[in-house]
């Protein structure tokens, strides 16, 4: 048992040294675009309305605001759990500035996973104005998560049900 746990100590080590810029470079995704790896440790949510190269594993509701008030109600929510930092913007094909991205690191040994956001703008409806969001989350080592991706993205977007009214229906 020794043995085994020194060499998954000295993995976890070297994995918490991947750095931001690499992480960022090589698995922020968009999420409307993302080929999904054919591992399970990932999660994509995305509102039904909306066209994925993906599909979906779940539904993101609508929400009963506007683009930016969502985007900034999803990243409080994202930064209040443990062990979450955000990437710089991701300004570079992201016209509209809508894409953004995090990295939470597990517990134990740190291992990453990356979560890629797009904030929808979903225009007015009979209520007012909507927006979704969808959220590719996936881990960067190993085959599989045990579901960690997606009880991430259940817990976020119910602690952004919390805070932010779904439009009626959805």
């Amino acid at each position: 048992m020794g043995r085994w746990f020194g060499v998954m100590m000295l993995i976890g080590a070297l994995t918490a040294c991947a750095s931001g810029a690499e992480l960022q470079r090589d698995y922020v995704a968009d999420p409307l675009t993302v080929e999904a790896p054919s591992s399970p440790n990932w999660a994509l949510s995305a509102p039904r309305e909306v066209e994925t190269a993906s599909a979906p594993t779940r539904e993101t509701p609508i929400y009963a605001t506007g683009p930016e008030e969502l985007k900034a109600a999803f990243q409080a929510v994202a930064m209040a759990d443990e062990r979450v930092t955000p990437f710089a913007p991701l300004n570079q094909s992201d016209t509209d500035n809508q894409l953004f991205a995090f990295v939470q690191r597990s517990a134990m040994l740190g291992f990453p996973d990356v979560i890629s956001v797009r904030v929808l703008d979903l225009g007015a409806g009979d209520a007012g104005q909507r927006a979704s969001l969808a959220v590719f989350s996936r881990s960067v080592y190993g085959y599989s998560d045990f579901g960690v991706n997606a009880a991430r993205v259940d817990r976020w977007l119910s602690a952004l049900d919390a805070q932010i009214p779904r439009v009626a229906g959805r």
